[in-house]
């Protein structure tokens, strides 16, 4: 069987994601993270797409061999604005599985609950792969220049657990650095399970419940004895 460890996943989905927006790479993450637990392995397989490479997938079936893969030309699809997302499912050895079956539902069905739109529920040419995220905004205003707020939507987590990333796991993750508590890779904002084994052992350390989340008691803790040890 492959490594299909949530981290493996999640460090795959960076260089998918960049150049696009922060909120969209948040929400992809925690597709992800949520998948994982209803044991569906998901990949990035495409983020932002410029306009020429839209024209060019747009061509596909039409004037060029293939078949037709999408009905928006270039600049008519949110991928060119960095809002939308395209994923694949790993079967158990870690291969792309484009089978048709409940995993793909389930897979929308997190992606909707966590605020993304999926093209699963599309009437005409269902794309099963793509979700997006558009801030409410149309396509023709994204072609007039008009963009989504940098923080339009606030991502507020009251749990850190393992698959988390962020400055707020980074913040964890220096506090536990400063106690004492041996982290591999640092404070590197990604909560795996070096981070994880920290975590248990400050709560162990502390008598509180050993589950390895961060919540507001581990929390309070983490900053109390941070605190004693700067003043």
């Amino acid at each position: 069987m492959s490594d299909l460890s949530l981290d493996k996943l999640l460090k795959k989905a960076e260089n998918k994601l960049q150049n696009v927006h922060e909120i969209v790479q948040e929400k992809a993450y925690e597709l992800i993270r949520q998948a994982y637990k209803e044991s569906i392995f998901i990949v990035i397989t495409e983020g932002f797409r410029s306009i020429e490479q839209q024209h060019k997938l747009y061509s596909q079936g039409r004037t060029t061999p293939g078949s037709i893969v999408t009905n928006a030309k270039g600049g008519y699809s949110y991928h060119n604005y960095g809002l939308a997302i395209d994923i694949a499912l790993l079967d158990n050895n870690g291969e792309v599985d484009w089978t048709i079956d409940r995993r793909w539902n389930k897979a929308g069905e997190v992606g909707k609950r966590i605020g993304l739109e999926w093209g699963g529920d599309w009437k005409s040419l269902k794309d099963y792969p793509h979700f997006q995220y558009t801030f409410g905004l149309s396509l023709s205003e994204l072609r007039s220049g008009k963009k989504p707020e940098k923080q339009t939507e606030k991502v507020s987590r009251v749990l850190i657990e393992y698959g988390d990333r962020g400055n707020q796991v980074q913040l964890i993750q220096r506090m536990l650095i400063h106690l004492g508590y041996s982290l591999f890779g640092g404070a590197d904002g990604i909560f795996g399970s070096s981070t994880l084994k920290a975590v248990k052992a400050f709560q162990q350390a502390l008598y509180l419940q050993v589950d390895g989340i961060v919540g507001p008691k581990t929390l309070e803790k983490l900053y109390g004895n941070f605190n004693k040890t700067m003043f």
